[in-house]
């Protein structure tokens, strides 16, 4: 984990944003004074505000928080483990489904990315094992509802799986009546988190569902299904040993298998069915959004211990069988591999996490730095990219032209990262400042309008992408009001 810990994705500094703010009096604010959720994962960002108030540094201290919550993951999975197999003392064939998750570069990663995600891996983890010790002590059945409920704080896809799992209950027999009388018993506890919090955000924020609902779903339902699925099909692909050594559609293809096989392996056993609807939940809920952009399939990084413990369970069933052991050992240890493989890859390539990690540092901190010596309070700067510039210049109110935390965009015509708002009405707002980054469009209408360089002068210009091997480009403009010289 220590060593992936090369870069924190921009995202991670909107959270840090909203942390030191709250840390600080503001409120749940991005800009002060301006009451837009602009975060999915309240319960984490509370969590970040202690820390702030505490006045230690979140970029340093996230990352260990994050670790420590997979390094939990890990040990909950061996347990979890013994007890699918009914045995209450720890085994070393235990060992292999944490094994399996600690050799998945996305799981690696995400334990040190700072955000919610291996957090919410946690979370899940928690209430799935639960809901399956519930098959034989029916009293402990509230408790993975509790766990849901806290998760229903940190994640938006937990109502769905929620769902999920309740329906699994109306399978344990009974009849129809007590199955309905069971699952509605199981999802109060649950409601009694998402309720309150629905009401608290309706009137702190004045809507029942964050900005970001807004800022990402604009794009036709098809385009995002599409989207979902494509993503879904590479984090698949990542899943079958291939060592970066060869790709193409005929691996996505195999992915699914292996994926499917895992899903059905899963719902096919009682024992492990409760962490098979988990991941397939999740998995349905990341088609749905359409799927993220960040580094190793965040999204679906919550469902990896799930899919570790049921890959673990069917590689011992087959090690039992004649001549199965070699077999499992192979297939075992090619995962392995091929995790550790793509992790030293993902991390160390030219255009790996830690070329980013350095154009992080070439680009986007000098623009922030920039800013916060020379931005007086209550400046406004518009840009696409608002984590670590908007953290790095905390006196400058900031306008997000994807949306995220800005109401009046994130409700504009089209999709995440190409919101078709008014040229006018952003040059309306003044900012002195504008971060511009050609190729995409909405970066591009502002560019073409025939006021911009009227309005503007160039200020600084920064490549991201200039430490890549072989360098790219990904230019950032920093854009001064001329009337502000």
């Amino acid at each position: 984990m220590a060593y992936m810990a090369v870069y924190q994705v921009d995202d991670v500094f909107i959270v840090y944003r909203y942390a030191r703010n709250l840390a600080a009096g503001h409120g749940f604010v991005f800009n002060v004074g301006e009451r837009v959720e602009g975060v999915t994962c309240f319960l984490w960002t509370l969590l970040l505000a202690f820390v702030a108030a505490l006045g230690l540094p979140l970029p340093v201290i996230t990352p260990v928080l994050t670790a420590l919550c997979g390094l939990a993951t890990l040990g909950l999975l061996a347990q979890a483990h013994a007890e699918v197999e009914a045995r209450s003392e720890l085994a070393p064939r235990d060992l292999l489904a944490p094994a399996l998750l600690a050799t998945s570069p996305g799981f690696v990663y995400w334990s040190t990315g700072a955000l919610e995600t291996v957090p919410f891996a946690l979370l899940l983890t928690l209430a799935a094992r639960e809901h399956a010790r519930a098959r034989q002590r029916p009293e402990l059945a509230l408790r993975s509802a509790w766990w849901l409920g806290a998760a229903t704080l940190v994640r938006p896809e937990t109502p769905l799986i929620a769902l999920a799992l309740a329906l699994e209950l109306l399978t344990r027999g009974g009849g129809l009546r007590a199955g309905l009388s069971a699952a509605t018993r199981w999802l109060l506890p649950i409601a009694a988190c998402l309720l309150p919090f629905l009401l608290f955000r309706r009137s702190y924020f004045g809507d029942f569902l964050p900005n970001t609902y807004y800022a990402k779903t604009g794009a036709r339902f098809a385009v995002l299904i599409a989207s979902g699925l494509e993503y879904s099909g590479r984090f698949a692909a990542s899943l079958a040993p291939s060592f970066n050594a060869f790709g193409g559609s005929w691996l996505q293809w195999l992915g699914w298998l292996l994926l499917l096989f895992l899903l059905a392996y899963g719902l096919a056993r009682r024992p492990l069915r409760a962490y098979a609807v988990v991941a397939l939940a999740l998995g349905c809920a990341v088609v749905l959004e359409g799927g993220d952009w960040m580094v190793l399939f965040r999204f679906w990084a919550p469902a990896l211990p799930a899919l570790a413990l049921i890959g673990a369970h069917a590689l011992l069933r087959l090690a039992q069988r004649r001549h199965g052991r070699v077999l499992a050992a192979v297939i075992a240890l090619a995962c392995a591999g091929n995790g550790v493989a793509l992790a030293l890859f993902g991390r160390n390539d030219g255009r790996g996490l830690a070329a980013h990690g350095e154009g992080y540092r070439l680009a986007h901190v000098k623009v922030g730095e920039y800013l916060r010596d020379h931005g007086r309070p209550g400046d406004a700067v518009a840009l696409m990219d608002i984590g670590m510039i908007g953290w790095y210049a905390p006196q400058l109110n900031v306008i997000d032209i994807t949306g995220l935390t800005d109401r009046a965009i994130a409700r504009a015509p089209g999709g995440f990262l190409d919101k078709r708002f008014k040229v006018e009405d952003l040059f309306a707002r003044d900012p002195r400042y504008l971060v511009v980054v050609p190729r995409f469009a909405a970066d591009e209408r502002i560019v073409a309008h025939p006021d911009f360089k009227r309005r503007y002068r160039l200020i600084l210009r920064l490549n991201y992408r200039a430490g890549f091997r072989p360098p790219g480009e990904y230019w950032l403009h920093l854009m001064e009001r001329r009337s502000a010289q």
